[in-house]
């Protein structure tokens, strides 16, 4: 009981206010401790869809030969001789169609500790 009593007044007499003339002097640590925890779950889908229509077309003509002129009986006339015409072509349509997913999932943990530790002192008169 004693003690109990003792540190009451060592008490009061810290904790009031000091009077003019009265030396003072503040002696303080401060130590904080604090922990963040989180858990971040991810679970992201994209999708993603394409399409494509694509035409190509291809014409070619080729003449070959030679032309004379012949002279049969006073009359003049052309003459083609191995004279060829080659007509090609070709013409390719399509389409292209792509559907993708992809998909992220999983979780973050991440522990964050903070330690702080800070000391005050002064001293004077009032």
């Amino acid at each position: 009981m004693k003690k109990v009593l003792g540190l009451a007044i060592l008490a009061t007499l810290f904790a009031s206010p000091a009077k003019a003339g009265e030396t003072f002097v503040l002696n303080q640590w401060t130590i904080q401790q604090s922990r963040t925890e989180t858990n971040l779950n991810i679970d992201n889908v994209t999708n993603s869809t394409r399409t494509q229509d694509y035409n190509s077309s291809y014409n070619n003509i080729y003449i070959d030969g030679k032309v004379e002129t012949e002279y049969n009986n006073g009359k003049v006339r052309k003459v083609f001789k191995d004279f060829t015409v080659q007509n090609t072509g070709a013409e390719l349509n399509g389409s292209f169609y792509e559907e993708t997913t992809a998909r992220v999932w999983g979780t973050i943990n991440t522990i964050m500790n903070s330690y702080t530790s800070t000391h005050e002192s002064s001293a004077g008169i009032r």
